[in-house]
């Protein structure tokens, strides 16, 4: 048996113990080491979020594990202390400015500009999870040596792994539709490929984290889809940005709605060139604090 073998063995014993029966005998687990929790497995057999094999694949193919070195391009500037857009400045009074917390930053661009989390993490101590699925921005993120767990690939829109394509445009791009099979063939597409997606949970799971203090999602028009894959029941997420590009009243009331019914309160909006951020906090975490920024 190889180290490989012995450390899939071991995340099946795990989720046995936790209850997971769907993998707790023999059967099961040789069949597990003969597939390898592959990617197109996960995907085609459209595995359960909290399903051993994909948090294996996550956490042997596309989990990096924190810098222990700053290497940041701001650690002399002193001018840069939030290069948010003010989000950091709105959610956390809702969490006391709590220091060593916990975020998950999905469209986190290359990990400084404009980024959401880059003083909670720099400023207070915070770590998290960094997300994005542009190639070229995940290795500035890389670069960057950011104190946080990162992952080259976006969140799924459905209750288990996908593949799609992705237009990549740096902080802009976002999922293009379907996974392209022949690709490589297509001369006529420009900055498309084809990313691995995985939902929230599983992420959470393989970095062994279900308590969020401040979740930003900021994907270009695939939100909702995100938001409503989560197993609100399983997670703790105290606070969230949300960014909506149509600026359209239907989708913000829409979007409000169904958080509300998940036991969260819309404590704000922030106004942004074309789109909104709609700011959400669990109701025992909501203060009355103001912050509509139109």
């Amino acid at each position: 048996m190889n180290n490989g073998d012995a450390s899939e063995i071991a995340l099946t014993e795990d989720y046995c113990n936790e209850g997971y029966t769907a993998t707790c005998d023999k059967f099961h687990l040789n069949f597990y080491n003969l597939v390898r929790c592959r990617a197109d497995y996960v995907n085609s057999h459209q595995l359960q979020q909290d399903h051993p094999c994909v948090i294996d694949i996550i956490r042997r193919k596309y989990l990096h594990s924190p810098s222990a070195v700053n290497g940041s391009v701001f650690v002399e500037r002193t001018d840069v202390i939030d290069p948010s857009a003010g989000q950091s400045s709105i959610v956390l009074p809702h969490l006391n400015n709590k220091t060593g917390g916990f975020f998950v930053e999905c469209g986190a661009g290359d990990g400084e500009t404009l980024s959401n989390t880059y003083y909670m993490e720099k400023q207070l101590k915070w770590q998290g999870v960094l997300i994005e699925a542009d190639r070229k921005s995940f290795s500035r993120i890389l670069a960057s040596k950011r104190q946080s767990y990162a992952l080259p690939v976006c969140l799924s829109l459905k209750p288990y792994p996908t593949e799609v394509s992705f237009y990549e445009d740096g902080i802009a791009g976002e999922i293009y539709g379907d996974k392209i099979s022949n690709l490589e063939e297509i001369t006529t597409i420009e900055n498309i490929a084809n990313v691995q997606c995985f939902p929230l949970y599983s992420i959470l799971l393989a970095v062994g984290r279900t308590q969020v203090d401040y979740f930003s999602v900021d994907v270009e028009g695939s939100e909702s889809q995100i938001l409503m894959s989560i197993p609100w029941h399983k997670v703790d997420i105290k606070t969230l940005t949300v960014e909506v590009t149509s600026r359209r009243q239907v989708d913000v009331d829409s979007l409000t709605k169904y958080m509300e019914k998940q036991n969260y309160k819309k404590v704000g909006l922030m106004a942004g060139l074309g789109y909104y951020d709609l700011i959400f906090v669990q109701n025992k975490e909501a203060r009355h604090i103001s912050f509509d920024r139109t």
